[in-house]
């Protein structure tokens, strides 16, 4: 008889919660838009003199957040994102480098925990992302030499700028990882929050399907820095 009171007793607290949730709870969207700076994780393999630095880039798109209750929602944001990177070669293949631009469609899903006042508030945000690889652009100088093989008359060295094709027997388009990210909001009206907003997302997908023995992988390491406008819509459910 005791242990069901119990039970009764947190199924009574569960309700009552669910129920204050239910009544403070409130959907937004918004928009936000700003830098990323992404390196690639991976190694020089057979080519070591080859190296790698981190680009910057841009990211934008929508967040959609269910508030719960003030200090906890849910939140998911469409967004197009770069994750660019360049690579060069040294000693005698100096001349040799690369600029590559990487676009990403993802959806990033995580839980939003915030605190402090009524108008400024931090939050914390934790999930993960998946994404698919939908652009990729290169621009750089190769050596003369593996040219010259081709074209007798080619100078050094040899600049290209071009669309690179994916290859369903190498690339790996699938994206996924995890996420956080710490930022600050403020309440402009009660309709309208604005955002400032830092991510890491750690990159747990190789660039590269397995295709081949002693594969290097390749991963992205991304870090935005973004600002943000979210608006409050009306609870037609309270209206009913």
């Amino acid at each position: 008889m005791k242990t069901n009171m119990v039970y009764l007793r947190w199924m009574l607290i569960l309700l009552a919660a669910f129920h204050c949730a239910n009544a403070s709870a409130q959907w937004r969207v918004g928009v936000q838009a700003g830098y990323t700076h992404n390196s690639l994780s991976t190694a020089s393999g057979y080519a070591y003199n080859r190296n790698y630095d981190s680009k910057g880039g841009f990211t934008m798109g929508i967040p959609v957040q269910y508030e719960f209750v003030h200090w906890f929602a849910l939140q998911a944001d469409l967004s197009y994102t770069q994750k660019n990177y360049s690579s060069y070669r040294s000693q005698q293949y100096q001349d040799i480098n690369s600029d590559t631009k990487n676009g990403f469609m993802q959806l990033p899903v995580y839980t939003h925990f915030s605190f402090g006042g009524e108008k400024l508030r931090g939050f914390v945000n934790a999930g993960a992302y998946a994404g698919y690889w939908v652009s990729s652009q290169t621009k750089g100088n190769q050596n003369q030499y593996f040219y010259s093989l081709i074209d007798p008359n080619a100078t050094a060295p040899y600049h290209f700028n071009e669309k690179m094709p994916f290859d369903s027997r190498r690339d790996n388009r699938f994206d996924g990882g995890l996420m956080i990210g710490l930022g600050l909001k403020y309440q402009l009206t009660p309709h309208i929050q604005l955002l400032a907003e830092g991510r890491y997302y750690r990159g747990l997908t190789d660039l590269q399907k397995n295709y081949m023995l002693n594969q290097i992988h390749r991963y992205n390491d991304t870090f935005t820095l973004q600002l943000g406008c979210m608006f409050t819509l009306e609870d037609w459910y309270k209206k009913k």
